[in-house]
């Protein structure tokens, strides 16, 4: 019993028994204040070599020739309004046809336009890039655009010149067709075309997203009239061509087959319009 009292005692003895917690801390303050400019002087003054002159190019953050998708479909209406301030048609004319001397495309040929991607005819605008060979044009070099107008403008003006030889569906026309497309095709790709049907959830790989823009901008309106008329076998999309819809009475003939591309591409842009008209 009187070891543990002596104990007790010789702990009580202890000279940092009875410090206060705010004693403690401010001890701990005053050390690290003390050592931290002691530590740096050690090292020396800190010098970040270089010059400011790279960073003050405007190269520097002008980024690479990717592609940068839009979040929301682009306006074909828009498209128009970006047409005129640009003025294409100084070089395109009024309708697409081609200005003699200036331009021998032809923007209203629906032959040329349904081979097109709109991927690539993005990279043609926004950066100059080299025509690609179903405008029947290959090596052509268009004015870059990508520092006249911002991104989304550049891809609403895409679909504005896609119009020009394939006008973009209508509401009217969406409504005719989208009975249809509920009856036959939203089972896989769902009523707003995201691949979420109730049957397509079962199939490896899962039905095409109709708004995943990467990849629909990646195929031209002829690959889209090919994979529905003629089907995809191994990715369990059947084909409709010479097909009948008996209730709706519509047969998938080439013309139909057409109508539902333009259905599909509705998913990916829009006839509305947000841009005050050019003055």
């Amino acid at each position: 019993m009187n070891i543990n009292t002596a104990a007790d005692s010789s702990f009580a003895a202890e000279p940092w028994a009875n410090i206060s917690p705010k004693a403690v801390n401010f001890l701990v303050c005053l050390v690290v204040c003390l050592i931290v400019p002691v530590l740096c002087a050690c090292g020396g003054p800190q010098v970040i070599k270089g010059t400011e002159s790279g960073l003050i190019k405007e190269n520097v953050t002008a980024g690479s020739e990717e592609v940068i998708f839009p979040d929301a479909p682009p306006s074909v209406a828009d498209g128009q309004v970006v047409w005129q301030k640009l003025n294409c048609a100084v070089c395109h004319g009024m309708e697409g046809g081609g200005v003699p001397g200036k331009c021998a495309i032809n923007l209203a040929n629906k032959y040329r336009m349904v081979k097109e991607k709109p991927v690539d005819q993005y990279k043609f605008l926004v950066y100059g890039i080299s025509a690609p060979k179903a405008f029947g044009a290959a090596g052509f070099m268009h004015p870059a655009i990508n520092k006249l107008t911002n991104r989304r403008d550049a891809w609403n003006l895409v679909f504005y010149v896609r119009s020009l030889a394939r006008p973009a569906a209508t509401p009217a026309q969406v409504a005719e067709v989208s009975s249809v497309f509920g009856s036959n095709c939203a089972v896989c790709h769902g009523t707003k075309g995201y691949g979420d049907g109730p049957v397509g959830r079962n199939f490896e790989p899962m039905p095409a997203n109709f708004q995943n823009f990467p990849r629909f901008y990646d195929r031209s309106d002829f690959i889209l009239w090919d994979h529905i008329a003629n089907g995809i076998k191994w990715e369990g999309m059947p084909n409709f061509l010479g097909k009948e819809d008996k209730a709706k009475n519509v047969k998938f003939d080439q013309a139909y087959i057409w109508k539902l591309v333009d259905y599909v591409r509705h998913f990916q842009e829009t006839t509305e319009k947000s841009l005050p008209p050019t003055i």
